[in-house]
């Protein structure tokens, strides 16, 4: 396959996941949970036995995939934690860079604020992963199409990037902000509707 023709298929995958992740989340989790799970295989067993590999990948595959319902909200906070954990580090290292042990300390406390917003409001980190993972697949498959072989970011993809982000997540909230799948809170207008 050419990497402009993988370019405009990423391009045009990455954009329907920024619109329309929320309602789709749920048909890619166990694909996703799958991928994590073969890719953790072949990582532990050593190459020097590439079929033990292949077997413990595609067991771990199997059971990532069919665990991911049931342990997602887990899964979610995890990202949420190390996305938490990531924003605050590069900040406080950004600001304070002489600074030993306060960005991993500071950090923690990022990571904890952040899993809790995740399992909090599933419903809009659902949206906001979605959008956001949607818009980094469009801007690479940009930077393939436009610029084969390059990794470069340059200001065409990264303004790509924020567009397609930024549209993503607008569309999904005016679409889907009402609905909850990921969680078992109502709306509370509906509670109010529902308590009459």
């Amino acid at each position: 396959m050419s990497s402009s023709l993988a370019g405009v298929l990423a391009m045009a995958y990455g954009a329907v996941f920024a619109l329309f992740g929320y309602p789709i989340f749920r048909i890619f989790l166990p694909i996703y949970g799958g991928i994590i799970g073969y890719i953790l295989g072949v990582t532990v067993v050593a190459p020097e036995y590439p079929i033990a590999a292949l077997v413990v990948a595609v067991i771990l595959a199997i059971l990532f995939a069919g665990a991911a319902y049931l342990y997602w909200s887990v899964m979610i906070g995890l990202a949420g934690a190390m996305l938490g954990y990531g924003l605050v580090t590069v900040v406080v290292g950004a600001l304070w860079p002489s600074a030993t042990y306060t960005p991993l300390l500071v950090g923690l406390v990022g990571a904890l604020a952040g899993s809790f917003v995740f399992i909090y409001a599933k419903d809009v980190m659902v949206m906001v992963a979605s959008a956001l993972n949607g818009a980094m697949i469009v801007a690479w498959g940009l930077r393939t199409w436009l610029y084969p072989g390059s990794r470069i970011l340059d200001s065409i993809t990264l303004i790509a990037f924020v567009l397609v982000a930024i549209t993503g997540l607008l569309v999904q909230i005016k679409f889907f902000g009402q609905q909850r799948k990921y969680s078992d809170r109502l709306p509370l207008h509906k509670e109010g509707v529902a308590a009459r």
